[in-house]
């Protein structure tokens, strides 16, 4: 690996993707190619993350790496940056969505669940922005991009599905994107959420055959490609939280301003969606 990192950097910019071996994740990977920079693909999926760099070419680097892990995680930014110098956009993007309810297997089973899925998405955040966060200041500044999921956001609240370790990474991912924005700021690093909505992933393939939430469909699944574009004009043009279809933030704000309405209008969303899913389907 060290050969290829010395071969990918050339002064070019260096990005930090992490859950890169499919779905969003690996159009990150193309995307930033595509702007000639330099990608570190984060995954503990080996094959699948192989697979991206492959595709994407010299361009990328496969790691194999679980970010849950923060030994883990400190020993592959420390040798991005022994190898590369800098580090200046790191996307936390991995997650897991499995099943974390209390009575959906064995104690010992659930517990390991939790984990996995605060360990992937949360703690792996934390794990790599808290890695990546002295080379950036010492390079003078940089940009993390947290990415959330609109149905976090009070209209599409999902309570009592299976993924609860998922979304409630996601919650907390969502307050450490506001909390790490004022906190580097000072330090010229940039902190972005993107709350993209239902994607056409293996995630939520997977989710639609096990007959998951059905408000996710209710709008036609985007592409992973559309999720990238948005994240790349973010780094021109960063805010602090962004939508790849701007009406899903429109309605979480208005979902908050008149919280009474949610309740007339969940019927009707979730029909919606109904048929949504066995459209896709």
């Amino acid at each position: 690996m060290a050969a290829q990192h010395e071969e990918l950097h050339g002064g070019r910019r260096v990005a930090v993707v992490t859950g890169s071996a499919v779905g969003i994740g690996r159009a990150l990977c193309h995307a930033f190619a595509s702007r000639d920079m330099c990608v570190v693909g984060l995954d503990i999926d080996a094959v699948g993350n192989a697979d991206t760099a492959a595709e994407v070419g010299a361009a990328m680097a496969a790691v194999t790496c679980d970010v849950g892990d923060a030994v883990a995680v400190k020993q592959a930014i420390d040798d991005v940056v022994a190898r590369t110098g800098r580090v200046d956009v790191l996307v936390n993007n991995a997650a897991v969505f499995n099943d974390t309810t209390l009575l959906g297997g064995s104690y010992d089973e659930q517990v390991d669940a939790w984990h996995r899925a605060m360990g992937a998405c949360s703690d792996g955040a934390f794990h790599c922005t808290a890695a990546v966060a002295p080379t950036m200041i010492a390079g003078g500044g940089g940009t993390v991009v947290n990415m959330l999921t609109e149905h976090i956001r009070l209209h599409r609240l999902i309570t009592g599905l299976p993924a609860t370790g998922y979304d409630s990474a996601k919650f907390a991912q969502w307050r450490l994107t506001e909390s790490w924005a004022k906190e580097l700021a000072p330090h010229g690093i940039r902190v972005n959420g993107l709350a993209f909505g239902a994607t056409d992933t293996p995630m939520l393939r997977h989710e639609a055959i096990a007959g998951g939430n059905a408000l996710q469909f209710m709008d036609p699944p985007q592409s992973p490609e559309t999720v990238a574009r948005l994240l790349v004009r973010v780094l021109d043009r960063p805010r602090l939280e962004s939508a790849p279809r701007a009406g899903e933030l429109w309605l979480s704000r208005l979902a908050m301003l008149v919280p009474d309405l949610l309740p007339r209008l969940l019927p009707f969303f979730q029909r919606r969606g109904e048929r949504g899913l066995r459209r896709y389907l």
